[in-house]
């Protein structure tokens, strides 16, 4: 199958022009693999749930229910086949990815 260009697209969809659509890095599926693998990798127990090594601060942080549901979800299918993994766990990585990105 041959495959189209942006501009043979916009011909045949009559536009009268283009612009991108950006999608934040977030929001992209494969920024929650990566986020999944990178968290298993980190996770170290020592009897207890695990935890992650390098993540000395501990702070309490409150959530909407959608968003603690959504994490919960998250976590959930990330435990499976692996280490038990925590919403705030999720909620942890998520935070520590998007600041590291911005730091750059």
């Amino acid at each position: 199958m041959a495959r189209l260009s942006k501009a043979k697209i916009g011909t045949l969809l009559r536009a009268k022009r283009r612009e991108p659509v950006k999608t934040p890095f977030y929001y992209v599926p494969p920024f929650l693999d990566e986020l999944r693998r990178s968290l298993q990798e980190r996770l170290a127990s020592t009897g207890g749930r695990p935890t992650v090594r390098e993540c000395q601060v501990v702070r309490k942080t409150r959530f909407s229910k959608e968003t603690w549901q959504y994490l919960a979800r998250l976590a959930d299918q990330w435990s499976k086949g692996g280490a038990s993994v925590s919403p705030s766990q999720v909620a942890a990585r998520i935070v520590e990815e998007v600041c590291r990105a911005g730091m750059r």
